[in-house]
């Protein structure tokens, strides 16, 4: 493998879709910007389908990982009965994943979670989330302008961490999401808050490149570039110590 390409596995949907004359085909399915984002920063994207088959082989074989956005988690593997604002939910997607970052984290692999991504890895490491940020925000539009739509807003960001050598002390986000963190999970660290309180960023402090953001950077060419970057950057050095 070109250590300098190196390659970067992206979580993926397992929906049913509909092109050209077929409709409802069950498909693997990302959208485009995750894997056109990380081409740009130099990294070789391979998508991961929803499966409970050999996360560690997979594993083994990637030098970096994002778990992208998507439906809500479902809320029973925290501990909680869903709302009924919560999306529809996908357990196998669920524990594809969790299995995925689990085997990552035991690497020191870098990670990047975004949106749902960074949800879960708050929830794999003990942590929980408000289901439905609506209810204890004052606008909760700052968060999601409305199903199927992009909303800007400004986040700022804690002095010292690895999120702010990235972006710097504050940074302007697209995001479209109703669920953040409550209660953080262990090891974990808040790096970057909205102006209403709400937990926009994540990180591990004492692994190699484990961020996980609530925001899409990926829907962000210019603004989230940085981000996936430092993933390919961390990546690069990560398949070196394992080759």
């Amino acid at each position: 493998m070109d250590r300098n390409r190196p390659l970067i596995g992206v979580s993926a949907y397992e929906l049913p879709a509909s092109w050209s004359h077929w409709s409802d085909v069950p498909c693997v399915l990302v959208p485009s910007a995750y894997t056109a984002s990380v081409l740009r920063a130099g990294g070789l994207p391979v998508v991961l389908p929803p499966t409970d088959d050999a996360p560690e082989a997979v594993v083994d074989r990637l030098d970096g990982l994002v778990l992208v956005g998507g439906a809500d988690i479902n809320p029973v593997v925290y501990g909680e009965q869903p709302h009924p604002e919560a999306l529809a939910f996908s357990d196998l997607r669920d524990r594809a994943e969790l299995a995925l970052l689990g085997a990552a984290l035991g690497r020191d692999m870098p990670v990047l979670g975004i949106c749902r991504g960074m949800q879960l890895m708050n929830v794999a490491a003990g942590g929980d989330l408000h289901q439905h940020l609506p209810e204890i925000t004052p606008d909760p539009s700052t968060h999601r302008a409305g199903p199927g739509l992009w909303a800007r807003h400004d986040v700022a960001i804690a002095p010292g961490c690895r999120l702010s050598a990235i972006l710097g002390d504050r940074a302007s986000v697209v995001s479209a999401h109703h669920q953040a963190p409550v209660e953080i999970g262990r090891d974990l660290v808040v790096s970057a808050t909205a102006a209403d309180g709400t937990v926009e960023a994540l990180e591990h402090p004492h692994r190699r490149f484990a961020v996980g953001v609530l925001w899409h950077p990926e829907e962000d060419p210019v603004g989230g570039a940085p981000l996936f970057a430092e993933l390919v950057t961390q990546a690069r050095e990560y398949g070196k110590v394992e080759a």
